[in-house]
């Protein structure tokens, strides 16, 4: 426990030491996004330096490697985003992730990182429906535990869980937060993100879907191969409908679109129709 401690208090006095001592100018609106970007190089550059003086990361304990990875987000994220197959938000249809928002976490605009009411609300809505319709984590927690973490139920990991989240919404907006979930999370059929989702399930770019296709979307986070579209149109369909029903309660369409998304019916690129 005392070497835990003193290589987690080693990594932070070097991250302090950094944000302290480098004298960094306050960047200007038109320049802030570019100025960002240079600082976390600079940072990233003085933190490869400094942890080369500790033993290889590898042999962290576990703990100490989560303190570290919780300040040093970007070296995960960055490749992440050099991804070919990576979608930024406005270049998909706006329907993707209003549909995923109302039956994630319709709330994600307007919480944190951890949204405790969410959890009660999750179990009530849950206990009156008799199955389970929604998750208690918000987007940014399914995030981290999906990149970060593993899928292990213990306390530990539910602390690093929280710990992260808290240090990925200090550091990244809504938007980009959001962004990084729609390409990063698995969709089923072998898609990992929405680029490959849309081109799998429905043989088109995510920016050409309609909305009945990105209610289709939306659904499969939640059991995505079980509601693999292609395996298990039926099961899927249902869920579709949830989705739909969520975007409607939430004001994110009107009466008129919810009716007729339910009643378009939706090709598949293998040829089927929902």
């Amino acid at each position: 426990m005392l070497k835990i401690i003193i290589m987690a208090l080693l990594i932070f006095a070097g991250m302090v030491g950094y944000d302290t001592m480098v004298d960094k100018p306050v960047p200007t609106a038109p320049d802030q996004k570019q100025e960002e970007k240079i600082n976390r190089h600079e940072k990233s550059a003085v933190m490869a330096i400094f942890t080369s003086l500790l033993p290889p990361r590898e042999t962290w304990p576990s703990p100490v490697q989560k303190f570290y990875l919780a300040f040093n987000m970007e070296t995960v994220i960055d490749p992440i985003r050099q991804n070919p197959q990576w979608t930024p938000l406005k270049s998909m249809s706006q329907d993707i992730p209003r549909a995923l928002i109302a039956i994630e976490d319709h709330d994600f605009y307007n919480h944190g990182a951890i949204a405790v009411d969410g959890v009660l609300r999750a179990l009530l809505v849950n206990l009156s429906a008799g199955e389970v319709v929604q998750g208690g984590s918000t987007i940014t927690q399914q995030f981290i535990k999906n990149v970060f973490l593993t899928h292990e139920q213990s306390m530990e990991r539910k602390i690093e869980e929280a710990v992260l989240s808290l240090m990925l919404e200090d550091n990244y907006t809504k938007d980009e937060i959001l962004e990084l979930y729609l390409n990063t999370t698995y969709f089923g059929a072998g898609a990992n993100g929405i680029n490959q989702a849309a081109k799998i399930y429905f043989g088109k770019a995510p920016s050409a879907l309609t909305l009945a296709e990105a209610a289709v979307i939306a659904s499969l986070p939640y059991a995505p191969s079980a509601l693999n579209p292609l395996e298990n149109p039926k099961d899927c369909k249902q869920r579709q409908l949830l989705v739909l029903n969520a975007m409607h309660k939430y004001g994110m369409i009107n009466q008129s679109q919810l009716a007729e998304a339910k009643a378009e019916r939706i090709r598949l690129a293998n040829g089927t129709r929902i």
